[in-house]
């Protein structure tokens, strides 16, 4: 391979930022759930499986990040991913009423101790 054959090889293969926000964008739109309806059971499992291939993804790029501040950011979007699967689960109609009242519970406790002071 000529050194210009070896340019246009490399060119060809470089990803742009503009390429991944687009990725991101389908990633995002692929697992959040819409709101205002309900979904069926197996749109929910789907889009909860995808969420757990995310969550592995973002679990060993964390393993291999040297920034406290990184590795913080990541946790913090592991927690939304999970709050994300609990949406689904309530919007599919998988939760019963027990359920969603310790779900609440829990994150009451979680919001508060994110304010309680050092």
């Amino acid at each position: 391979m000529t050194t210009i054959q070896l340019e246009k090889f490399t060119e060809t293969g470089i990803i742009a930022q503009e390429e991944v926000v687009k990725i991101s964008n389908i990633i995002l739109n692929a697992f959040s759930p819409n709101h205002q309806k309900k979904i069926s059971l197996t749109s929910a499992n789907k889009k909860e499986q995808l969420i757990d291939s995310f969550s592995e993804l973002i679990e060993k790029i964390m393993d291999v990040s040297n920034s406290r501040q990184e590795k913080l950011m990541l946790i913090n979007f592991l927690d939304k991913l999970n709050h994300q699967k609990e949406v689904l689960e309530i919007l599919s109609g998988e939760r019963k009423f027990n359920d969603i009242k310790k779900a609440s519970e829990r994150l009451g406790k979680k919001a508060q101790s994110a304010f309680e002071t050092k």
